[in-house]
């Protein structure tokens, strides 16, 4: 019997209430609502608009990256794992600060990606074109987005500065050589981008918006190089502050090279050991798998900072027993 059809005149807490409410279904589990948490208690519930839904879980002590190794056998040194982080931001819209770092190594431009005609392509090619589809579609979501182009090869070199014109991006995005690339400079990249950028700070960072955050997205594809890499405190100062983040799409030649991939799943958790809020994206694309891999990381990074869940807690699809195509853009 719906209750807007007859009055109910039965006492607050009767049984005829309490079999009611036994009598409800409880909604479907679907992946955007996997533990039924509309279902939930307003109380059980975190505060609105904050980063708070239990996503700390990604930073626990379980799943904290380890320490990893270089393929000789020597540790590469790596922020110490937090043994709980919880971030809690407002979830808005604002401006982001987009940096993109694209890898000039000379494993880019070998063609072994997949593209859509069947053809051999090199990951450098789809890679600009991947950059230039996210600016542009970032750009028609929130023209005040910026974006500013970093190129990486032994050394970094800043290409582009901040800007709201795609046009300005792109221009800078082509015409790009690859070269030999014996070492990786993570540190001297992390100190040109802190050169680079102002990070901002509020009163209160689970209330107050901040004016923009700044994100860095590397897409690198040398396998198994040990980076030049040594935690300073304004590095630390970066990687743990609430409007940074560092998303990494590495590409590697996976199974193709059996000698090098254990040293591609250590690099890999490399980065991953990076991520000492559990807020950073990090995908993994085979250099023998499709080019659309690529697009497809591309397209999942597209959503704010702000607003997207833990990478562990992301889901694709509309309900839980969906399969997602094997090759499809999904955006």
């Amino acid at each position: 019997m719906e209750r807007g059809c007859v009055m109910d005149t039965s006492e607050p807490g009767s049984a005829a209430e309490e079999e009611e409410e036994k009598a409800m279904e409880p909604r479907p589990r679907t992946r955007s609502n996997p533990e039924g948490a509309e279902d939930r208690a307003l109380s059980a519930q975190a505060s609105v608009g904050n980063r708070s839904e239990g996503e700390g879980e990604a930073a626990s002590a379980d799943d904290s990256p380890q320490g990893t190794a270089a393929p000789d056998g020597t540790a590469w040194p790596g922020p110490a794992p937090a043994t709980e982080v919880q971030v809690k931001t407002p979830r808005v819209n604002c401006p982001e600060k987009v940096i993109i770092c694209l890898d000039l190594a000379e494993e880019m431009a070998l063609p072994k990606l997949e593209s859509f005609n069947g053809s051999k392509t090199n990951a450098l090619n789809i890679s600009q074109k991947m950059i230039e589809m996210f600016v542009r579609t970032k750009h028609k979501i929130d023209k005040c987005h910026e974006f500013a182009l970093v190129v990486v090869n032994n050394d970094a070199t800043w290409l582009s500065g901040f800007t709201s014109d795609p046009r300005e991006v792109c221009s800078c995005l082509y015409d790009l050589e690859t070269v030999v690339c014996k070492s990786f400079n993570l540190e001297g990249l992390f100190n040109l981008i802190q050169q680079k950028i102002e990070l901002p700070v509020t009163e209160n960072v689970q209330t107050i918006p901040p004016p923009y955050v700044v994100r860095t997205i590397l897409v690198f594809g040398r396998p198994g190089c040990q980076p030049q890499f040594s935690m300073s405190e304004h590095m630390k100062k970066m990687l743990q502050c609430p409007y940074f983040f560092f998303d990494v799409v590495y590409i590697h030649n996976g199974v193709e090279e059996k000698d090098d991939e254990t040293s591609w799943k250590e690099m890999y958790a490399f980065f991953s050991s990076l991520d000492t809020k559990g807020t950073n994206y990090k995908y993994e694309v085979s250099l023998t798998g499709p080019a659309v891999e690529l697009h497809n990381c591309m397209a999942k990074l597209l959503a704010h900072p702000l607003q997207r869940p833990f990478q562990t807690h992301a889901a694709y699809s509309l309900l839980e027993e969906d399969e997602p195509p094997e090759i499809e853009a999904t955006v």
